[in-house]
């Protein structure tokens, strides 16, 4: 994937034209606002929106029906059935709480501010979630906003204040979708890749066989009307003795219709595999894979192609295009070719552009029905499980978050690089702070502290070379010695305060301790001290100390091992030696081998 965006490069705009004759929607709306119920087609879907059921307030609820078919219509705020649908639920919800309170408001006019606020504290008595509490108090406010507007001076002036807010008690934030970890992501990948295999090899044509029996005459016959008019119904004669006749020959009839048809048509459970395997590969929205048109590859170009699809969220800029790998079915433009070849003769009986047709229930659609339990279905036929080990609850809109969280961790957490169809910003809040990152976050912050600590307390380390350069000039100042150094130079390099395993510039005077007292820390920790100066006079306690240590890994725990010499192996081994040369490390390796048991005491013992 890429990151070019349909965003970035808008398409050059085209004139508009509009029919010379419209017809007049006052007759239609008069029509469904007496009767309380009108039907409605939102985004390709149809519904019916009922208030026929709302008790009494026979003027009010006719001022509601009204705002609701307005904000049905065309460049209302109902963009969608789903949308519609809550809209309605809103309304007997308020109706419920009108009924539940005894009010008197029978007509839009006798709205007011008291009942307003009350449908909002009513529902928080109820115990009802903040967000869903807001949610219906802001479709409520819409519907009287537009009911204000259709009979403007019905509603007081202090009602028509009010309806400028929604309201006043506060929310909660929204807890963010987490992506699903690596090991699940694998899995549904794997599954669906799976799946597609077993759909290609289901559309593969069979080699015509002899009738030799009722039944393959029967079945014959029906795949030939399928064929002919795109499915057969369970109640159709042909499938009736077909079925029968499998019957009495002891043959299982279980999904005998879904299996029909899915030799020539994709089924619901096909739909569940193509989306999550195409949200995780491209990362695009759910509900823009469901809307993808039969043409919405563009521009093939050296291995990739354009995606064209409809973001509804995005206002003013719905349509736009995503660049994607293309080939086999392994990539996602080889993917879509597949559903485009698979999905052609559904679209062609239904004359459809819908990209994905597909047989279910006992008819075609190119509608998206709801998929709660075909998801839960094919979960349980691959034995899907979660991090926990639990049966995985698949949740449909969690798979941008995923394919977005491995993007992430691929581009190295650059925003740059990581924001693809959205801005900077929305991709750091939205898609970078989520739970799945939080490890890598926090892992990060944390070798940047160690990093930190590390460069803070290190010892000075003096080759021959730079000790040669010191004992030239003895200073303070030289370049990488300790500042504020409270020591007789010459006498330090003399070994005079040689301490465990490093020389030091102010036993007396250690950051481990008070002023005047002496260094309290162990005599490895001389190796995190900013006193601390290593020579090559000090190399041979270095490398026993070595020794000593990876003997102690052989008898302690690991976790032991790294909480007691870990910081120390890695200070000595990755920082301190690596500064002398070869020679100098042989020579010391020699000594430390030459000697016995090595002693390192403070300069107050005398035994420098």
């Amino acid at each position: 994937m890429t990151g070019r965006s349909g965003v970035a490069h808008p398409r050059p705009g085209r004139r508009a034209s509009f029919p010379d004759n419209l017809p007049d929607p006052g007759p239609a709306a008069a029509i469904a606002i007496a009767a309380g119920r009108f039907e409605i087609t939102l985004a390709g879907r149809t519904a019916t929106m009922d208030l026929t059921r709302l008790p009494g307030r026979a003027s009010l609820a006719r001022s509601f029906t009204q705002a609701l078919w307005q904000a049905c219509q065309v460049g209302g705020p109902a963009g969608t059935v789903r949308t519609a649908m809550s809209l309605t639920e809103a309304v007997h919800r308020f109706w419920r709480y009108l009924d539940a309170t005894g009010s008197s408001v029978h007509a839009l006019a006798d709205m007011d501010v008291t009942t307003i606020e009350g449908f909002d504290a009513w529902m928080d008595e109820r115990g009802q979630h903040p967000n869903h509490r807001r949610h219906q108090m802001g479709d409520v406010v819409m519907l009287l906003r537009l009911a204000d507007a259709g009979e403007p001076g019905r509603l007081s002036e202090e009602a028509s204040r009010r309806l400028f807010y929604v309201s006043t008690r506060p929310g909660v934030p929204p807890r963010p979708r987490d992506a699903y970890g690596d090991n699940v992501r694998a899995a549904l990948k794997a599954a669906t890749r799976a799946d597609v295999a077993a759909i290609v090899q289901r559309f593969r044509p069979v080699l015509a066989q002899e009738c030799e029996t009722r039944i393959d005459r029967l079945e014959m016959d029906a795949f030939a009307e399928i064929d002919r008019f795109g499915f057969i119904t369970v109640k159709h004669d042909l499938f009736r003795q077909l079925y029968g006749a499998r019957n009495y020959a002891g043959i299982s009839n279980e999904g005998l219709s879904d299996r029909m048809h899915g030799t020539r048509h994709l089924l619901l459970g096909d739909l569940i595999a193509l989306f999550v395997l195409l949200s995780l590969e491209t990362g695009l929205e759910i509900e823009a894979i469901k809307t993808l048109r039969a043409d919405c590859l563009k521009n093939p170009s050296s291995g990739y192609v354009e995606i064209e699809y409809c973001k509804r969220r995005a206002r003013h800029a719905e349509w736009k295009r995503l660049r994607v790998r293309d080939g086999g079915s392994g990539t996602p433009g080889g993917l879509l070719r597949l559903a485009i070849q698979w999905t052609a003769t559904a679209r062609r009986h239904l004359g459809s552009e819908q990209l994905f047709t597909y047989y279910c229930r006992g008819r075609l659609t190119d509608v998206v029905l709801p998929m709660q339990s075909a998801r839960k279905v094919w979960v349980k036929h691959h034995g899907l499980q979660d991090d926990d080990g639990k049966p995985l609850k698949l949740c449909l809109s969690r798979l941008r978050k995923t394919h977005k969280s491995a993007w992430y961790r691929k581009t190295g957490g650059q925003l740059r690089r990581f924001a693809v169809g959205h801005t900077v910003e929305v991709a750091a809040n939205h898609y970078g702070d989520i739970p799945a990152l939080r490890p890598i976050h926090e892992a990060t912050i944390a070798e940047a502290l160690m990093d930190a600590v590390e460069d803070a307390l290190q010892p000075t380390v003096l080759t021959p070379e730079a000790e040669a350069k010191v004992l030239a000039a003895p200073s303070s100042a030289q370049p990488g010695f300790p500042e504020g150094l409270a020591t007789d130079v010459p006498a330090m390099l003399a070994g005079e305060q040689d301490v465990w395993l490093a020389s030091c510039s102010g036993f007396y005077s250690s950051p481990f301790a008070t002023s005047g007292e002496a260094c309290p820390v162990p005599f490895w920790g001389c190796l995190e001290c900013r006193n601390g100066v290593i020579t090559t006079r000090k190399l041979p306690a270095l490398m026993a100390f070595l020794d000593f240590v990876v003997d102690q890994r052989k008898v302690l725990s690991e976790a032991d091992w790294q909480a007691k010499f870990g910081r120390a192996h890695h200070r000595i081994v990755a920082q301190i030696l690596p500064q002398f040369s070869e020679p100098d490390l042989a020579a010391a390796r020699a000594l430390a081998a030459s000697q016995s048991a090595q002693i390192y005491l403070p300069p107050e013992a005398g035994l420098a």
